[in-house]
């Protein structure tokens, strides 16, 4: 596709161009696609003219209907053009500085992270993610950011998962994103995710005065092969940072930190009391 095409407006046009095309090549009218489909003319109308947000099960449903390549496998023509709209939706949507960050962290075999103010995104369950948002932003964006926050996650349930160490401070808990409903459930996640093998959960609480933690958040990024990186962000900005020295004196705050914040016995009962102020 050319290159102006990657952005998901033009990217959905493309989607309605093409179910055009595979529709007239059939000689089928929209009633008579929409019957087949078991949708409404105005549906297909509104899609073929890029009116109306793509769904995964109306590109798979497209897939089956005309026999795409690939359709057998959830890998058909109309299902990659709407992965590409997604994709394309999650980068337009991200802060200045992470896309950088997201090219890296896939790779990574260790990450570790102090979070300052709220519950990072690896760890967030999606009502809390959906909570972070604005709502006044557009539907399709609030969930391309919903969208790419959980599939980060797959960092935990890939093959051989990173090994990972949260440092949460004690205002992410008491910070009541979502009410309490959606606090409960948040909290209830992080306790479960403590408790796997590769992930560590530690909280810091209000009574550490800690110089490192009030400086602000980070993540640590470790790789197999290549020097670790290092991820801030100031204001709306994020920064991705190779320099040597910096990511060093990073490890050493991160690993200060570590010895100054609850060990996970500790940590797993105090967020229990944190859940009960919800409950």
């Amino acid at each position: 596709m050319a290159s102006d095409q990657q952005h998901p407006d033009a990217l959905r046009v493309h989607f309605g161009e093409e179910l055009r095309r595979m529709r007239q090549r059939a000689k089928l009218s929209q009633n008579q696609l929409a019957s087949a489909l078991g949708c409404t003319p105005q549906w297909i109308c509104q899609m073929e003219k890029a009116d109306k947000a793509v769904s995964e099960q109306t590109a798979l449903d497209l897939d089956t209907y005309f026999k795409t390549d690939g359709s057998d496998q959830d890998d058909g023509h109309f299902h990659r053009l709407y992965t590409a709209i997604r994709r394309a939706g999650r980068h337009r949507v991200l802060r200045p500085g992470f896309k950088a960050y997201l090219e890296y962290e896939p790779k990574a075999i260790g990450v570790r992270c102090f979070a300052a103010q709220i519950v990072p995104g690896l760890l967030q369950t999606e009502e809390y993610a959906r909570a972070m948002m604005d709502p006044s932003e557009p539907q399709d964006t609030l969930e391309a950011r919903v969208a790419s926050r959980l599939e980060r996650q797959g960092l935990f349930t890939r093959e051989r998962p990173a090994m990972t160490a949260f440092i949460l401070d004690e205002s992410v808990l008491r910070r009541p994103v979502g009410g309490g409903e959606v606090m409960v459930s948040q909290i209830d996640h992080l306790i479960s995710m403590s408790r796997l093998m590769h992930v560590q959960v530690l909280v810091m609480p209000f009574e550490q005065v800690t110089p490192e933690a009030l400086s602000g958040g980070l993540i640590l990024l470790t790789f197999a092969k290549e020097p670790e990186l290092l991820y801030i962000e100031s204001g709306n900005i994020g920064h991705l940072i190779g320099d040597p020295d910096d990511v060093f004196m990073a490890g050493v705050y991160f690993n200060r930190m570590m010895g100054e914040a609850l060990n996970q016995a500790e940590s797993i009962e105090f967020m229990r009391q944190a859940r009960e102020a919800y409950s």
